[in-house]
């Protein structure tokens, strides 16, 4: 054993449990994540490293678990890894950090998934709103996307019709309530109001720490008034470079489709996001 594979196993052990690294041969460990304790994972250490990166060799998950952990297998893992990878840097801690926020996405989109089936509008649930949930009149005013899964990161928008910036401010509050979408790495929004009497014109928007993203919002939403909509993103742990934007706009395109705000003639959303011409 390395002696930087020595002094890192010491400081996650210390730091999380003697249970979280367990050597099972000279150069192979079992790794116990933090956020998924029962989960093991078989990683083997070259003796370069960490000239050179780990290796997951198999993982193993309970069964009660792999309903909402889809794709956690030795690819995914093996992705999650190199992501977090700098040759001659110890990385079993950043991994072990990056995996937790991608089993917390993974966890948010089962949810997800579990209200959209229902009868209820995605994310939203027909119980008290003071526990982080919406009512059903809130529940019933927002369109919602199909949802964009992408290398681990997910993409819902969501739109509904307003008239004034308090009744958007107002919307996005108790959006942003549901414990689910708060917990969203991004949620960015933007909106485009016309008053009745005044004919006052109105535009907003906000990137949520996603760069320019508020603004490709507000250009999608060109030509359309009393409108305001709201993509979420959970990030899975693995960049997308141009292809966020892509999905953001796919999925905000299809959420105003579905609240009747434009008309579906030109693209079909599927799930990973990939848009197709429709036929007439």
């Amino acid at each position: 054993m390395s002696e930087s594979l020595q002094e890192e196993v010491f400081s996650i052990n210390a730091i999380y449990s003697e249970e979280c690294m367990v050597q099972q041969a000279s150069t192979i460990y079992v790794v116990h994540p933090p956020s998924l304790p029962e989960a093991s994972i078989q990683m083997s250490f070259p003796f370069s490293y960490p000239d050179a990166p780990p290796i997951i060799l198999s993982v193993s998950i309970p069964e009660s678990q792999q309903e909402y952990i889809p794709r956690m297998d030795v690819q995914a893992l093996t992705d999650i890894l190199l992501g977090c990878y700098h040759s001659g840097e110890v990385c079993v801690f950043d991994f072990l950090d990056e995996l937790r926020e991608v089993l917390k996405v993974d966890e948010e989109y089962y949810e997800q998934r579990k209200l959209m089936s229902s009868d209820a509008c995605a994310g939203v649930n027909n119980g008290d709103s003071s526990d982080g949930e919406f009512d059903s009149e809130n529940a019933d005013n927002w369109a919602t996307s199909d949802m964009v899964v992408d290398r681990k990161s997910k993409f819902i928008a969501r739109a509904m019709e307003v008239h004034s910036v308090a009744e958007a401010k107002a919307n996005l509050a108790v959006l942003k309530a549901n414990k689910k979408i708060a917990k969203a790495t991004h949620n960015m929004t933007a909106w485009r109001i016309k008053t009745d009497r005044e004919g006052i014109t109105i535009q907003d928007c906000d990137d949520d720490g996603e760069s320019a993203a508020g603004g490709r919002l507000l250009h999608l939403l060109e030509d359309l008034w009393n409108v305001m909509v709201v993509v979420s993103r959970w990030y899975g742990g693995i960049h997308l470079g141009p292809d966020r934007f892509k999905h953001i706009n796919v999925t905000a395109r299809n959420a105003l489709v579905k609240g009747g705000f434009v008309q579906d003639s030109t693209h079909h959303v599927d799930k990973k996001g990939k848009s197709s011409r429709k036929s007439k």
